[in-house]
């Protein structure tokens, strides 16, 4: 099953994809999200979202909770609909 969530100017899109598929798109950072019981989903995050002053405090207010030495991915404890709706807020500041 794929989903994409197509932002204006492509900052973030949610995938979902069975395990093994996919390559991560040029210019983008893939994060996983997800806290507790959820279940984590995969965001396609757009390296320009990294110059963002919000979203760099968000990535460092993360690195206070669970440092900065984690192998793999980049992983937020965040509840997906809270993370998706930090992400609009963000890109219509951008607009």
């Amino acid at each position: 099953m794929l989903r994409h969530l197509w932002r204006k100017r492509g900052y973030y899109r949610q995938v979902r994809r069975e395990e093994g598929e996919g390559v991560v798109p040029k210019g983008y950072v893939p994060v996983m999200v997800g806290r507790g019981e959820e279940e984590g989903a995969k965001f396609f995050i757009h390296i320009d979202m990294f110059k963002n002053d919000y979203f760099v405090s968000l990535l460092e207010m993360i690195a206070v909770e669970v440092g900065y030495e984690n192998p793999g991915i980049l992983r937020i404890p965040c509840h997906t609909q809270c993370f998706t709706h930090i992400l609009n807020q963000i890109s219509r500041i951008n607009t």
